[in-house]
């Protein structure tokens, strides 16, 4: 089971103890998952499409608790989707259903065929009711990675005054979400790790949260610890590839001046390298007698590679 379904699954378990809470979670759902269709009657009959059981019961059991009435539920095998099936939860155009739908603030469909829902605000009671409509934009359109393969929430719409309410809401609370389009559809989205687990907190989602966290934490870990590796694989790197053009110089010194004509310190430094190859500077320093410190067998490595590097410019004749 995906992460995306273990989050959905978790937030169907949540009671929602004032009705004001439920009836925003739902009508987020509506909002966000529902397609209108006008009956002769004039009435609108609405229809619920998802894969997941759990919140096909939770839309009936709110309807009941709700409004006193059952919406039809239907079960379809789809080829599309993997042989998945898809729940529909069908609530059809009565005078109770439009009373319902008013109540959610669904008014009308628009002059695009796009439905128009009142502000969310005006159905809510506050903070909790917030949630709840976050909640419910999840459940009916939201997805979110697995947390070991990388950080991404979304919520989707066809509606970008929609999306553009998520976002309020999200940001109400906080959280730092970006809005886009994305062909045909609008989506608001946090890639932030911060963000998803401040998402996952304020909607309830407290056992997912959890496993979020403890997966975070771990690559925070093996990053860190990758870091660490990689930094010293590329100071080990770095150590050789110079002990090594510190070697070479010392070698053309030696063929071509000789070390009995080299100064003591020199000397001293030149000979400690050939016989201490993989030693750092730091190390080759306390070999000194008296011992030198990091810059000191810096700057005479440097004289002796600008001394090597004249011996080349004679050898090529510059």
């Amino acid at each position: 089971m995906s992460f995306s379904a273990l989050v959905k699954n978790e937030m169907c378990r949540i009671q929602n103890e004032d009705k004001c809470c439920a009836l925003c979670e739902i009508s987020a759902i509506l909002r966000l998952g529902a397609s209108f269709r006008r009956e002769e009657n004039g009435f609108f009959t609405t229809s619920i499409s998802t894969e997941n059981a759990a919140l096909a019961r939770r839309i009936i059991t709110d309807a009941v608790r709700l409004f006193d009435f059952h919406p039809s539920i239907a079960a379809e095998k789809r080829k599309k989707l993997r042989g998945h099936t898809v729940y529909i939860a069908e609530l059809k155009g009565t005078f109770a259903t439009g009373i319902a739908l008013g109540d959610m603030g669904f008014m009308e469909i628009g002059k695009e065929g796009n439905p128009l829902f009142s502000d969310i605000n005006e159905i809510a009671g506050g903070e909790c009711c917030n949630r709840a409509y976050l909640r419910g934009a999840f459940l009916a359109a939201g997805s979110i990675s697995a947390p070991d393969k990388g950080y991404h929430l979304e919520i989707t719409s066809a509606y970008p005054g929609e999306i553009d309410r998520v976002r309020s809401a999200m940001e109400s609370f906080g959280i730092k979400a970006k809005a886009t389009a994305r062909k045909n559809h609008y989506i608001c989205y946090i890639k932030e790790s911060e963000g998803i687990a401040d998402f996952l907190n304020l909607t309830g989602a407290h056992k997912s949260l959890l496993d979020f966290e403890n997966i975070r934490v771990l690559k925070d870990v093996r990053n860190n610890i990758n870091r660490a590796v990689n930094f010293e694989t590329a100071n080990l790197n770095k150590t050789v590839n110079a002990s090594i053009r510190q070697c070479d110089d010392i070698g053309l010194i030696e063929r071509y001046i000789g070390f009995g004509n080299l100064s003591k310190d020199l000397r001293a430094i030149a000979e400690a390298r050939l016989e201490n190859p993989e030693m750092s500077l730091d190390e080759l320093g306390k070999l000194l007698d008296p011992p030198l410190g990091k810059s000191g067998v810096s700057h005479r490595l440097e004289r002796l590679h600008r001394m090597a590097e004249g011996v080349r410019g004679r050898e090529s004749g510059t």
